[in-house]
């Protein structure tokens, strides 16, 4: 479960869906206030009228989340974040932030669940088509006479079936009506040609197709009372819709509503879902035998069914609203709270000592002046932090925040502890395989040795997969593609043993003496550093060319297999309005928690960020938004 978790919280339309379905909570309630104030008003009015209301209403029911997926979906997959902007004042909305894999995944069950209810529906129906008989020519006759009198030209076949208690109309090219087995000997045939009247009509207004509409809508937004409410009361008016047509076609009117009274008396049981000709409590026959003895009566008010959605609502406004007005003020007192606190209460920077600081900086000119040579902003030795140095309350267990050029730590929360790195790993595999100097162009080929056998973790990318080299980089570096990374390391000169002295080497000439890779992928939990060392890894990162372009960018079209397929970066502030973002990258596994690197630019500063061990993406995304603001100050 935890890994289906993590792949949806890789992709990019997670955050717009999921927002969309929780908005729909307060935006299908106003929707059920306003149809209920409608159908009030029209208590009066013909029921199609009522009718035409209660579909437009479910109609809206689904435009609203669908727009909003759309309309996210063209601004970018960013665009939701930049909107929220991460505010660490609303804490409530931070904390729907870090659900949204739970939430989606809880939808996509429940979509699934209510598949299954529709297409057990739909087996039905296919099973009673089959079982059932032809009825008597006689009574096959009637029907076509009075299809012909409510003008209906498709050709309708009359079935008998013992599966069923009440008549019902079934199909959309090929209609047909069946009846009970026993309603042609129990009721007057005056009343039977009533209930093929009533079954007539449905079959004339396409009814059936429009209840399996309905039902879709049911299944897609099954979590919202006001869905099902207008569901089930666009059924009952379709109903007395049904009843008036047939009214008309009849030489006795009267007749339906004795057949109907009749029928009710039965008590019969509720057919399935994909019954069109009938909606629940059987249809409300006392009701209708009422509206058509006396029309002007008045319908019993249903809306009060959506006062739970409702009240949840009107709740989740008033949050907000208040969150809106307390914006300012909370800052202004968190700001407060944090500088009366002692020294040891906030996070303390820890200070380098002289030998400590003298290899960092020995470690990264040399990291520079073997790496190809391109202009770039170098760490020098950190130094110890004035009384200006940040204390901010980040969630990340491990934390640096270096200013590049004077090598200045802005921020750090215990920086010197080796720990799981995840998917940080892949920057030390990008480097290595860039120094090796290889075809960039070469087709690898996803091995069976490729696949995770430790994590079990999702892949893009099938065993015999084709790919250039190139693409692989990418994959590895921009969508964290653990398959792509493993090959690479297969695919380097002399194995995956030589791949392997490449890396310690490679950690030996950065003078990273806390850092161990025993693997390209980062999914080993043996593949520890600290937050200080993996802020010198950047920094060397920082001098391939193609790390920087490959890792700067929120998404790249990569040939797998010979044809061009779309992967995001998973980091979602790339491609952000707002941040300059240089060099990125994530990683997550359960023993690393939520990890991320980069390098970064805000108000003409170049900074070095790293978060290892935060407990969630939201949580590290909001991490990464208060230093930025921070950084702006």
């Amino acid at each position: 479960m935890s890994e289906l978790l993590d792949l949806l919280d890789t992709l990019p339309w997670l955050p717009a869906l999921g927002w969309a379905l929780l908005n729909f909570v307060w935006q299908g309630a106003l929707i059920g206030v306003l149809i209920a104030g409608a159908l009030r008003l029209l208590a009066q009015a013909p029921a199609r009228h009522r009718y035409l209301v209660c579909g437009l209403g479910l109609l809206w029911c689904l435009a609203l989340p669908l727009s909003a997926c759309l309309q996210a979906w063209v601004a970018g997959p960013g665009e939701l974040e930049q909107a929220l902007e991460f505010s660490s004042e609303l804490l409530w909305m931070q904390a729907l932030t870090e659900l949204m894999p739970q939430v989606v995944l809880a939808w996509i069950l429940g979509v699934g669940l209510m598949s299954l209810r529709l297409a057990g529906g739909l087996w039905w129906v296919r099973g009673l088509r089959r079982a059932a008989a032809p009825a008597p020519a006689e009574w096959q006759l009637r029907l076509e006479l009075l299809a012909r009198r409510l003008g209906l030209r498709r050709p309708v076949r009359l079935l008998l079936s013992e599966a069923v208690s009440g008549p019902v109309a079934l199909g959309l090219l090929r209609p047909l009506v069946i009846l009970p087995c026993s309603l042609l000997s129990q009721m007057p045939p005056a009343l039977v040609e009533a209930l093929l009247a009533h079954e007539l009509a449905h079959v004339r207004r396409w009814d059936y197709g429009i209840n399996l509409l309905q039902s879709l809508a049911e299944a897609l937004l099954f979590f919202h009372p006001v869905v099902w409410w207008l569901s089930e009361r666009m059924r009952a008016e379709r109903e007395q819709v049904a009843d008036a047509l047939a009214a008309q076609a009849l030489a006795q009117p009267r007749d339906l509503a004795r057949a109907l009274q009749q029928l009710s008396e039965w008590q019969p049981p509720v057919l399935p879902l994909v019954q069109a000709a009938r909606g629940r409590h059987g249809g409300l026959l006392l009701q209708r035998v009422r509206g058509l003895l006396q029309p002007g009566e008045r319908l019993m008010p249903a809306w009060k069914l959506a006062l739970p959605a409702l009240l949840l609502a009107l709740g989740g406004l008033l949050a907000q609203a208040q969150a809106k007005v307390n914006a300012g003020s909370e800052a202004g007192t968190e700001a407060a709270v944090l500088a009366a606190l002692p020294p040891t209460a906030a996070s303390e920077p820890e200070p380098a000592g002289p030998a400590a600081s003298a290899v960092a900086a020995q470690a990264v000119l040399q990291a520079a002046s073997s790496a190809p040579s391109q202009p770039t902003a170098v760490l020098a030795a950190p130094t110890r932090p004035t009384t200006s140095g940040w204390r901010l309350p980040v969630n990340a267990r491990h934390a640096v925040v270096i200013e590049e050029g004077s090598g200045r730590v802005l921020m750090a929360k215990d920086a010197d502890e080796p720990v799981p790195i995840a998917s940080l790993t892949k920057l030390v595999t990008a480097m290595v395989v860039l120094d090796a100097r290889q075809d960039p162009q070469e087709q690898l080929r996803i091995a069976d040795e490729d696949v995770d056998r430790l994590k079990h973790s999702a892949s893009h990318l099938k065993v015999g997969s084709r790919l250039p080299r190139e693409a692989a980089l990418k994959l590895a570096l921009l969508s964290s593609e653990n398959r792509a990374a493993s090959a690479l390391a297969r695919a380097y000169p002399g194995g995956l043993e030589a791949f392997r002295q490449a890396v310690r080497r490679k950690l030996q000439g950065l003078g990273l003496q806390r850092t161990v890779i025993q693997e390209p992928t980062g999914l080993s939990p043996e593949n520890v550093s600290t937050a200080s060392e993996m802020a010198r890894i950047a920094a060397a990162a920082s001098r391939y060319s193609e790390i920087n372009a490959i890792t700067s960018a929120s998404k790249a079209r990569v040939p797998v297999n010979g044809q061009a397929r779309e992967f995001h970066n998973t980091n979602r502030l790339v491609g952000r309005k707002g941040w300059d973002i240089l060099l990125s990258k994530t990683g997550y596994t359960e023993e690393a928690g939520r990890c991320l690197t980069m390098r970064m630019k805000e108000a003409g500063k170049a900074v070095t960020v790293v978060l290892l061990d935060a407990d969630g993406s939201a949580q590290r995304l909001k991490d990464a938004a208060a230093i930025r603001r921070s950084l702006g100050r």
